[in-house]
């Protein structure tokens, strides 16, 4: 990390300037970006922009994550008709496009699910839509749930082309990677000064200082207290309170289950197969043939997401696969907060001598 940050190379745009930029980078193909969500005030999602207007930078953070673009909530993934053999048309991915404004923890999500689809087999339609696609990044404002300096993603970069920080003069635009700097070419950019670097260093302070949820322990303490541990009294708890609507699953930056299904048309002859985000909160998750469910009890499949979290992938990945979004915490409809419950979890397995890191 040091050394990528030591041959980056920075420029700075008015505010003025980046909206012309968008608008040019608008006219020669399709942009994605935070937008207000019309009638309703202070709620935002990511949506193709129409025009350099509707983009908004400075939002805390969206219902769904930007993942959409890769692979969205349900998407049609071939068409099929009846035939000797059979005709497959495969349904094309998105367009070569710019995703802009995104925030580190939804960077760091980005590039967890990059690992998760290169894992053998890999997912061939998120390799393909994430190549076509330059990701730009930006420096957020925490509200109350978040809690990604806990994760140690609050400054993450990768997997981004290009990413901003608000600045006096606008923003400074640290270019990451050489398709980053052919896009900024089409924007009219200034030199960096000290005096930009020490506003947007001030500004990622005032950030970590903003944030004050936080785990009591590090990612690799708590896969090990979860290995370890019986916490049923603590999964019944929460399994009380949950009603197994999967908002949690739904609105997370690193999930990625999904369901595939064939839907056939009027002449029962051709159709569609069409894939959908799926959660493991869901009572039919586990359902196999002859009825049998696995994680049959709620209380079973709220252990599964915290190990699915914080256990699993970070034993095969080397990182947990949260990123202290909040946006599970913001969702659900009982009130389950990650960060209390998963201190509670921490406290239990320390004797409650442990302190928020």
């Amino acid at each position: 990390m040091k050394r990528a940050r030591s041959l980056m190379t920075c420029r700075v745009i008015s505010a003025e300037d980046l909206r012309g930029w968008v608008g040019r980078i608008l006219e020669n193909g399709p942009v994605m970006g935070p937008v207000e969500r019309k009638g309703q005030p202070g709620f935002y999602r990511f949506d193709d922009l129409i025009r350099p207007e509707d983009l908004v930078l400075n939002y805390t953070t969206t219902t769904l994550p930007p993942k959409k673009a890769f692979s969205p909530p349900e998407e049609t993934v071939f068409r099929f008709a009846d035939g000797d053999p059979p005709k497959l048309s495969p349904v094309r991915g998105t367009p070569p496009r710019v995703l802009l404004g995104v925030h580190p923890c939804d960077l760091s999500a980005i590039d967890a699910l990059d690992r998760a689809y290169s894992h053998p087999p890999p997912d061939r339609r998120w390799q393909h839509n994430r190549s076509r696609t330059i990701l730009v990044g930006v420096d957020c404002v925490p509200d109350a749930y978040c809690f990604c300096e806990s994760l140690g993603v609050a400054q993450a970069r990768r997997p981004c082309d290009l990413f901003l920080t608000e600045i006096e003069r606008g923003y400074l635009v640290e270019i990451h990677t050489p398709a980053g700097a052919d896009l900024l070419a089409e924007a009219r950019t200034a030199d960096a000064r000290g005096q930009d670097f020490l506003e947007a260093e001030h500004r990622r302070r005032q950030k970590t200082l903003a944030i004050q949820s936080r785990l009591k322990a590090s990612p690799d303490r708590l896969a090990d207290f979860l290995e370890a541990g019986d916490f049923r009294e603590i999964w019944e708890g929460i399994a009380s309170r949950c009603y197994g609507c999967g908002s949690c699953n739904t609105t997370c930056p690193t999930c990625f289950c999904f369901t595939m299904d064939d839907e056939f048309d009027w002449d029962l002859k051709s159709g569609v197969r069409w894939r959908a985000w799926d959660s493991c909160q869901l009572m039919d998750f586990g359902l196999v043939a002859g009825g049998h469910r696995f994680r049959g009890e709620r209380w079973e499949r709220v252990r599964h997401r915290w190990h699915r979290k914080f256990l699993y992938l970070y034993r095969r990945f080397g990182r947990a696969f949260c990123t202290g979004c909040g946006r599970c915490s913001r969702a659900c409809t009982a009130d389950i907060n990650i960060v209390d419950e998963t201190n509670r979890i921490i406290d239990a397995a320390t004797g409650g001598e442990a302190h928020a890191e």
